[in-house]
This record gives C-alpha cells, structure tokens and sequence, in this order.
C-alpha cells in the first residue's frame, strides 16, 4: 500500500516567464483542513501582478488530496510544451517539498540559460 502524507498545511506557489512570448503566470496552492475537518485546496492562478482568479476543491481523505495536487502539478509540468514557459517554485512549505521534488520536472538547460 502506498503512504499518503498529511495534506494538511501544504502551499506551494509557481511562476512561468517568457518575456519573449508575453506568457507570466503566477500558480499558487493551498491545501488545509477547515473548522469541519475537511480538506479544501484553493487554486488562484493569473498573470504576475494580479489579483487572479482562486477555485476551491474539497475532499474527503488525505489520499484523494494527494492525488488531486499529484495531477495538478504533472499539468504545470508540461507547461514548457504548453505554453512555451518553464513554471518554477516561487515558494513552497516544507510538506510540500517532496511532492515537488518527485513530480515537478525541472527544465535544467531554461535555468542555465537564464543569468
């Protein structure tokens, strides 16, 4: 059986730039428990600067959560072939950490490029 971790407590926030295609977006996470026990993940997305836009998701288990936030984070990975920007953490809290380092691809030859 698979581990699932606590979802409780995980925020992680992503950023892709390309200047050269007009594309800056901004994509932030936050998965918490509310007074009820039930977890919420609140989505806000937009461009850098804005207010954006925020979409709220509810679940029942932790495992659930995880998968949600596993499929979320394979779509911002495929970003680069998407929309042409590569999306990198901005900020992420340290439960979130792992989940980033296993599921998030990182485009090392965009970083170096980059001064």
């Amino acid at each position: 059986m698979i581990e699932t971790p606590a979802m409780a407590g995980v925020m992680l926030e992503l950023r892709a730039c390309a200047p050269e295609k007009n594309r800056f977006g901004s994509w932030r996470i936050e998965i918490d428990r509310d007074l009820f026990g039930i977890l919420n993940a609140m989505i806000t997305f937009g461009r850098i600067g804005t207010t954006g836009r925020t979409r709220r998701w509810d679940f029942a288990t932790d495992a659930e959560a995880a998968r949600f936030l596993c499929a979320k984070l394979h779509h911002r990975a495929s970003g680069t072939r998407r929309r042409g920007a590569v999306y990198r953490v901005i900020d992420a809290s340290a439960i979130a950490m792992p989940l980033i380092e296993t599921l998030l691809s990182v485009d090392r030859s965009r970083e170096r490029a980059t001064p």
